[in-house]
């Protein structure tokens, strides 16, 4: 996986071709806002990468319309009035349309506790009064690494996650191997059999108070 600082030059190569010399210094502000939190820079990757309709754009606001487990549903305010949904999480960005065609996929309108695609569109409807997005700091109540918020779980594999039969890191400890009875995970299975285990144990909640000072900048 690239380092931030890796991710952010790529963006400022992608911006090159994509911002409109008027939207320029604006972007250039944003992307240095965003220079050390790695949700930020996955979307204005994705974002760059792909411009959503082929044509000279730029991010001018990002603003947070639901969070959970470490995703994130962020609403992309263009420089050019347009405005988009994306889903990101540390590991990448997706784009899932513009607000007018709104969140329909059952998944994920479960996972973030809506009723329906109008209760999406009722908070995207009015972007102001949506917070702005802000990037992870020290002081934040989410976890360092995979952004999970105080009393939720981790996404499994975070290296903050606490073992719950030995209280050590459960990525680092020989626990879970030896509860699979394997020395090794290579297949879905063992995945969805752990997590059972987790569960059957009591498996242990992001808290702030156990969080290390894990800056997480390279990764």
């Amino acid at each position: 996986m690239k380092t931030l600082a890796e991710r952010k030059k790529e963006i400022e190569f992608l911006m090159g071709y994509a911002v409109p010399e008027a939207q320029a210094e604006a972007a250039a502000a944003l992307l240095e806002k965003y220079g050390a939190d790695v949700i930020g820079l996955n979307l204005l990757h994705s974002f760059y990468l792909r411009l959503p309709e082929g044509s000279e754009d730029s991010v001018s606001t990002v603003r947070l319309v639901a969070r959970r487990q470490g995703v994130f549903l962020l609403l992309v305010l263009t420089g050019n009035a347009l405005q988009y949904l994306y889903l990101v999480n540390r590991e990448g960005a997706h784009i899932l349309g513009t607000p007018a065609e709104g969140l329909v996929e059952r998944e994920f309108l479960d996972f973030f506790g809506f009723a329906d695609s109008a209760a999406v569109a009722a908070l995207t409807g009015k972007p102001e009064r949506l917070q702005e997005y802000e990037p992870y700091s020290a002081d934040s109540d989410l976890c360092p690494s995979c952004h999970a918020d105080e009393g939720e779980y981790h996404t499994l594999g975070c290296p903050v996650e606490i073992c719950p039969w030995c209280n050590g890191q459960l990525t680092y400890c020989n626990c879970r191997f030896i509860k699979l009875g394997t020395d090794s995970m290579e297949r879905e299975a063992q995945v969805d059999r752990l997590l059972e285990l987790l569960e059957e144990a009591g498996r242990i909640v992001f808290r702030k108070k156990d969080s290390p000072a894990y800056p997480g900048t390279d990764d």
